[in-house]
């Protein structure tokens, strides 16, 4: 009986658990490669010492429609040290993945890029 009970109690418990649960399971994304081009390095006028990088992407992620901002996308500050350190100028191409998340659940990034060159800060 208390056996009956407790087996009772442990499929109650959990159909409310999985009831109240957001999506879960593993991330599945889309894959898609890409090159990215430097298009052009500009002294920053509102800002001393920093530059502003405009750079292309090819294919068909979301950053492939129109010209983007380097310290946007890849999340870097384009001061003189980082130019010149990571040799950045008009017509570099880096190249990396662009993944972009079909299901999952919340914990999930939407957007994931993995960049094939490094670099640094």
């Amino acid at each position: 009986m208390i056996k009956n009970t407790f087996l009772f109690l442990l499929a109650i418990s959990a159909l409310f658990s999985c009831i109240g649960s957001k999506n879960s399971g593993p991330c599945d994304y889309d894959e898609q490669k890409f090159n990215m081009t430097v298009i052009e390095v500009n002294e920053d006028s509102t800002q001393e010492n920093m530059y502003v990088v405009y750079v292309s992407f090819d294919g068909n992620i979301e950053w492939a429609n129109g010209l983007q901002i380097l310290s946007e996308v890849r999340n870097v500050t384009t001061d003189f040290d980082f130019i010149v350190g990571n040799g950045i100028a008009a017509g570099n191409i880096y190249t990396g993945t662009f993944f972009k998340k079909i299901s999952g659940s919340e914990e999930c990034e939407n957007i994931v890029v993995d960049w094939n060159q490094k670099m640094r800060d």
